[in-house]
C-alpha cells in the first residue's frame, strides 16, 4: 500500500483549515512575531524569559516576543515532540501572520566528527516520518529555505562559531533507530537524527513561508553503542539561540 493511502491527496483541498480552527477556539488571538524560534526545551524557554526583555503572547503553551527586535522575533514552546504537533502549531502560527520559522533543539549525531555540543545548520531533511508525506509528493528529502541557511551561517561566522552544515534524518520512532540505518545514513553523509525538521520544512514550503533548523548535539549514535550527554546541552542551546536571534533579525 502506498503512503499516504491516497497519494492523489496532494491535489485535493483540506476540509479543516487553520483559520477555521482559530476562529472557533479563539475570539481574536494575539498577533505573533514575524520570525519564530520553535523551542522544544523548557530550560531554554526559562533562560530566554530571564535573560531577554520579552513580552508574552497567547499560543498553545508559551510564547515570547523579544523586545530587542521590536517584537519581530520570538520564541514559542512546542508542547511535545515530533512532527505532528510541530506541524499543527506551525499551521496556526502561519495563519496568525508568522513568516519564518527556525527549529532549535538538541539532536543525535551520526558522524564521528560531529561532536557533542557542536552546532549544525540543517540544509535538508530525510523524510522518514509520516507528516511530511501528507503535504508533499513522495521524495527522499525536503530542503530548508536556502536564504535562511545563508543567514544562519553568516550569524555563526560573525560570532566565530565552529559549525557544520548538512542533512538530518527525521524519524518518528526513536526506539527504532537501527544499526543498519545508522551505518547507511552515516555513509550517505547525513549528520544528525531528529524528529521534526522534515515536517517543519514541508509545512513551510506548502504555506509559502521560510524555515530552517539549527541543532546542537546531545548524544552520539554509533554502531558500537550510544553515548548520551543530554545534561550538558543547556549552555549549547542558549548559545544557539543567541545566534538564531541574530540570523532572524532584519
Amino acid at each position: 500500500m502506498p503512503y499516504p493511502n491516497s497519494p492523489e491527496k496532494h491535489d485535493w483541498e483540506a476540509l479543516i483549515t487553520p483559520r477555521a480552527s482559530l476562529d472557533y477556539f479563539h475570539d481574536e488571538p494575539d498577533p505573533v512575531p514575524k520570525s519564530l524560534v520553535l523551542c522544544f526545551h523548557d530550560g531554554l524557554l526559562d533562560h530566554v524569559a530571564e535573560s531577554y526583555a520579552v513580552t508574552g503572547f497567547e499560543t498553545w503553551d508559551t510564547g515570547y516576543a523579544l523586545g530587542t527586535t521590536d517584537g519581530e522575533v520570538g520564541i514559542v514552546r512546542v508542547p511535545g515532540v515530533g512532527a505532528p504537533v510541530t506541524a499543527l502549531l506551525m499551521e496556526e502560527l502561519i495563519a496568525r501572520g508568522a513568516e519564518r520559522f527556525l527549529a532549535l533543539g538538541h539532536v543525535g549525531s551520526l558522524q564521528p566528527d560531529v561532536a557533542l555540543g557542536d552546532l549544525v545548520v540543517v540544509d535538508r531533511a530525510l523524510r522518514d516520518e509520516g507528516t511530511s508525506h501528507h503535504y508533499l509528493d513522495a521524495g527522499a528529502y525536503v530542503d530548508a529555505t536556502p536564504a535562511l541557511c545563508d543567514r544562519l551561517e553568516a550569524a555563526l561566522d560573525a560570532a566565530d562559531e565552529t559549525y557544520h552544515t548538512g542533512p538530518t534524518w527525521t524519524t518518528d520512532a526513536v526506539y527504532r533507530e537501527t544499526i543498519p540505518e545508522i551505518e547507511r545514513y552515516r555513509e550517505d553523509g547525513i549528520m544528525t537524527v531528529d524528529m521534526e525538521a522534515a515536517a517543519v520544512f514541508v509545512v513551510a514550503e506548502h504555506r509559502g513561508v521560510d524555515a530552517g533548523a539549527l541543532f546542537t548535539i546531545s548524544d552520539h549514535l554509533d554502531p558500537s553503542g550510544w553515548e548520551p550527554r543530554f545534561a550538558e546541552t543547556g549552555e549549547h542551546l542558549e548559545r544557539a539561540f543567541a545566534r538564531a536571534v541574530a540570523a532572524l533579525s532584519d
